[in-house]
């Protein structure tokens, strides 16, 4: 379908693609009156605003809106329900854990296990060591900066 259609086959589009090269064309000549150089990029001091594109961009945009407008994704696999309940059928027959994979798995249980405790009791000597040191600065300055608050009445 998207190598039959042509975006702008149609003599309404046509005439619209016209009146926009029209449009264009008196919006770049009043743009080079006021100031705006001809043929200037988007690098331009003189302005944050691009000059105006030229006809055949807005045709290829319009085409690739128009073809990504056409693609369909594909139908899925016809699947039978009694396929699909003897899957699960099996799938809860079957044994989760068996005498053979159940070493591995508390193999890695014990071993992730280990590993986070191992960070947690880093993080919490670090902490600790930090909360050391930095009671022993506050006990030594306390009296410094230790202020008579007034009775208030």
């Amino acid at each position: 379908m998207c190598n039959v259609y042509r975006a702008s086959s149609s003599v309404k589009v046509k005439q619209m693609e016209a009146e926009l090269s029209r449009q264009l064309a008196a919006l770049r000549a009043e743009t080079e009156e006021r100031g705006f150089p001809a043929g200037a990029g988007t690098s331009s001091s003189y302005s944050s605003v691009a000059p105006p594109r030229d006809v055949s961009f807005f045709r290829v945009e319009r085409e690739h809106a128009l073809r990504r407008g056409l693609q369909v994704a594909g139908a899925f696999p016809v699947q039978s329900q009694a396929d699909v309940m003897q899957r699960e059928l099996e799938s809860c027959l079957s044994l989760e854990y068996t005498p053979d994979s159940l070493p591995l798995l508390l193999h890695q249980f014990y071993t992730d296990r280990s590993f986070h405790l191992a960070q947690i009791k880093h993080q919490l000597m670090l902490r600790w060591r930090r909360f050391c040191r930095h009671t022993s600065v506050i006990e030594k300055l306390y009296p410094h900066y230790k202020v008579t608050i007034p009775a208030s009445a």
